[in-house]
This record gives C-alpha cells, structure tokens and sequence, in this order.
C-alpha cells in the first residue's frame, strides 16, 4: 500500500513541478498567463512532466499503453512537440525550453536537478551502449546553449553552462563555462549571475 501511495505522491510532485515550470516560464509577467500555456515551450514540458506522471504510477504498464496508443501519438504528434524528453527521465523543478522549435534529447539515463534550460537543439545522450540510471547526472541551475550537446557519462556541476555548439564529453565543474569541441573551461560563473529563480 505504501509504495502505491508513493507512486501517487511522486506523480502529483511532476504536477506541482509543471505549475512551477509554467511560473518560470512567466517569469513575473502575470499577462503571459494566458498566452504561455497555449507556447509550443510550455507543450514540451507539459508532455514529459504528464508522460513521467504516469509513469510513475502505472511503471511498465504505462510502457505497454504508450504502444497500444501509438497511432494516436502519431496523429496529434503535428501538434505536439519537437523535444523528445524519455519520461524515464527525471528532472527537477523549473525545466525550460527557450526554442522548442530547434528540438531537444533527454536520454532516458538523465537525472536533473532544478532550473535546467535548453535554448534549442540540445541533446542529453550517451556516447555508444547503454548507461545506468543517474550516469548522465546535471546540476541545478544549468544552461545549454543553442545547439549545445552532453553525451554522457557525464556530471554537470551546479550554475555549469554549455555554450553554444559545444559537445561536453568530460564532467563539468561548479559554476564553470565550457565551450568547444570537445567543451572546455573558459570562465567560472557567479552566483550573482543566476536570475531563473521563481519568487
């Protein structure tokens, strides 16, 4: 009984976090309450956090419907989103994606903290072969420029930001700008840099 209970606890937890993620987006401007839900940036974040809803309820029966409901994935997929985001895929609070248009990636392996931002075209993959769990891992208040791309294993520190065009291949520490191919440091980034934070 405890564990179907917390299978629904973390299923409303994404519910709180697409709210939140939603505020974010508004980013204070309250008249954008009615204009930003209806953003091809709000969809793609709208469709993971209620793929990953539930799934965390349903496990691999949400797998096994995902399939059976394939055509009619296939028929609204025009209207959806070009970012695929594994709803095995966990991710914290705060998730925005500035240019969905671009597409994104998020393996099914990615473990997220908060405020994570993609500005478009970015993908969370693997190098070659399968990974475990939590081996693509990214700090909280990370950004990923247009382009940008992380192939894991790999950890991303806390205020880490990948510039644009860049493929991150080796771990990125606290607060450090990558860029390159393959990324490398270029400067440290202040605390008093970071403005995602939602009142």
């Amino acid at each position: 009984m405890g564990g179907v209970l917390s299978r629904f606890t973390l299923a409303g937890q994404e519910w709180s976090f697409l709210w939140y993620d939603l505020r974010r987006l508004v980013n204070r401007r309250k008249w954008r309450y009615m204009t930003a839900p209806f953003s091809a940036a709000f969809r793609a974040v709208a469709i993971y956090r209620v793929q990953r809803s539930l799934y965390l309820v349903l496990g691999t029966g949400w797998k096994v419907l995902r399939a059976l409901l394939s055509p009619v994935f296939c028929l609204l997929s025009p209207w959806g989103s070009s970012c695929e985001i594994h709803y095995e895929a966990s991710i914290g609070k705060g998730l925005m994606i500035l240019h969905p248009s671009l597409g994104a990636v998020v393996s099914k392996r990615t473990v997220a903290g908060e405020h994570l931002t993609l500005t478009g075209g970015n993908c969370l993959g693997t190098k070659g072969g399968d990974l475990a769990p939590g081996q693509i891992r990214v700090g909280d208040n990370v950004l990923l420029g247009v382009n940008a791309v992380v192939l894991g294993p790999i950890r991303i520190g806390n205020r880490a930001v990948i510039g644009a065009g860049s493929v991150a291949t080796r771990d990125v520490a606290e607060g450090e700008v990558v860029a390159g191919i393959p990324a490398r440091p270029i400067r440290r980034r202040e605390i008093s840099e970071i403005t995602s934070r939602v009142s």
